[in-house]
């Protein structure tokens, strides 16, 4: 680690918490649109998509790159079946037993 590279991430940090607290503080001062609040909403889920999507769909890292390659790719497949895990169940812990035990499943059985 350099001393630009701390600079960098400790400006940041600084740069993100001052973002984040001006909507905490600044709430006593001025309250945000009706419609400002209602697309705030969506930012979380398109975030996790933004994030997500790509990495099941896009690149070779995590087990592949470990390794090595496989006939068929493992994540869509975790990423359905996770998918069901939650619809059928609504709880964060079923889902990513059944994604991570998924993938993990159809990446050793192709090996």
């Amino acid at each position: 680690m350099t001393l630009d590279f701390l600079f960098v991430v400790g400006l940041a940090g600084i740069v993100t918490l001052g973002l984040k607290s001006s909507f905490i503080e600044g709430q006593t001062y001025f309250t945000l649109p009706p419609w400002l609040i209602t697309a705030l909403e969506f930012v979380p889920p398109a975030v996790l998509c933004s994030l997500i999507v790509p990495s099941i769909f896009k690149g070779d890292s995590g087990l592949v790159q470990e390794f090595g390659q496989v006939a068929v790719d493992p994540k869509p497949i975790a990423a359905i079946l996770a998918a069901f895990a939650f619809f059928a169940t609504k709880r964060t812990g079923p889902t990513l037993v059944t994604g991570m035990f998924s993938l993990y499943l159809v990446y050793w059985l192709q090996l």
